[in-house]
């Protein structure tokens, strides 16, 4: 599971590295599609982190 987790934060730290250098304005179609998969995998994260330890009252 933690190896999961960690692809996951992976990719989005990949990904954050990838919008970085679409900044111009000849690359803002790439980066917009860059930010969506980026959310999406950011919620993937927090899924799994809910998952993986769920909250005890």
């Amino acid at each position: 599971m933690n190896s999961y987790l960690e692809r996951l934060q992976q990719e989005h730290r990949r990904l954050n590295r990838r919008i970085d250098n679409c900044r111009n304005a000849v690359r803002q179609n790439e980066m917009k599609a860059l930010k969506r998969l980026r959310l999406k995998l950011k919620d993937k994260i927090a899924q799994f982190q809910r998952t993986a330890s769920p909250i005890t009252p």
